[in-house]
């Protein structure tokens, strides 16, 4: 599972990664918004970890309508 997700967090989209990297590096806590969804969001009202909720904003980026739906069903286990 931890090779699966790296190899998810590598192939992130271009904005996901950098906000990813800024987190990493810097501790900086990710500000945008993708379908009504944001990092902040994530963690606390779906109570996802970190890593999780990058990979559901990258998953939004590029599958919107399948996450958006998902995440309203309230599946809190990203399938990418």
């Amino acid at each position: 599972m931890l090779e699966q997700t790296a190899d998810k967090i590598e192939c992130l989209s271009p904005n996901i990664a950098k906000a990813f990297e800024d987190w990493a590096d810097k501790d900086v806590i990710p500000t945008m918004e993708i379908c009504g969804y944001s990092y902040d969001k994530l963690i606390k009202e779906f109570n996802m970890r970190p890593i999780a909720a990058f990979l559901a904003l990258d998953w939004l980026t590029r599958e919107p309508e399948k996450a958006s739906e998902a995440l309203k069903r309230g599946i809190r286990k990203i399938k990418a």
